[in-house]
């Protein structure tokens, strides 16, 4: 009696663990509500309302990267937040972290923009030839 009952009490301990841990790793394949990226739309008038730029000197549509805290660019998805291939590079971040962000592109200033994609934040920006 006592041997199938901590037989089912394990069982079920180790079912519950197993449940959890693949509903965590199913969590990090999908964004949740709060971290939805924002839309190309806002990262564009956040550039446009902090450096008083005119909407018609902006590339479009922009980009959707990951940049890493050093400044390197990476390719990326929106719907899967990906990291695909090295792309460029940027000054490092202010924040000293790695974002999925908008790259924005200034043609006519010839500068590139970083918007975090979630939060909104201008994250870097550099100069290019």
């Amino acid at each position: 009696m006592v041997n199938k009952r901590l037989l089912i009490t394990m069982s079920f301990g180790i079912l519950v663990t197993l449940v959890v841990f693949l509903g965590l790793q199913d969590s990090q394949n999908r964004p949740s509500l709060s971290r939805l990226p924002i839309s190309p739309d806002v990262a564009i008038a956040r550039v446009v309302s902090t450096y008083n730029l005119s909407e018609d000197r902006l590339d479009k549509p922009p980009h959707y990267v990951y940049v890493k805290s050093d400044g390197n660019v990476y390719e990326s998805n929106p719907e899967q937040n990906n990291i695909g291939k090295i792309i460029g590079h940027t000054n490092t971040t202010n924040t000293g972290g790695s974002h999925f962000a908008w790259e924005i592109n200034d043609l006519q200033g010839r500068q590139k923009y970083y918007v975090d994609a979630v939060i909104a934040e201008i994250i870097s920006n550099s100069s290019y030839n």
